[in-house]
């Protein structure tokens, strides 16, 4: 991810308790513990491999995603 064309973050996927399916594990296993489950048809973020990035006025934020494409946005 970078921000106004300087790198602010860099990660992987598996960066999120080593495999990203292993933090829907966990959530299930910890909302059964309250009787509680995750419903089909729920969204569900796994988690974040990288820290939340900061965005002022006039940033343009750019993340890549290797082979499954990029996105851009402009804070105005």
């Amino acid at each position: 991810v970078s921000r106004s064309g300087e790198v602010e973050e860099t990660g992987l996927g598996a960066g999120v308790l080593d495999h990203p399916a292993k933090g829907i594990v966990w959530l299930a296993n910890r909302l059964h513990q309250y009787g509680m489950r995750i419903e089909a048809g729920q969204e569900v973020l796994s988690g974040s491999f990288i820290r939340p990035v900061e965005c002022r006025h006039g940033d343009t934020i750019h993340a890549d995603f290797g082979p499954y494409g990029s996105v851009g946005l402009f804070f105005e």
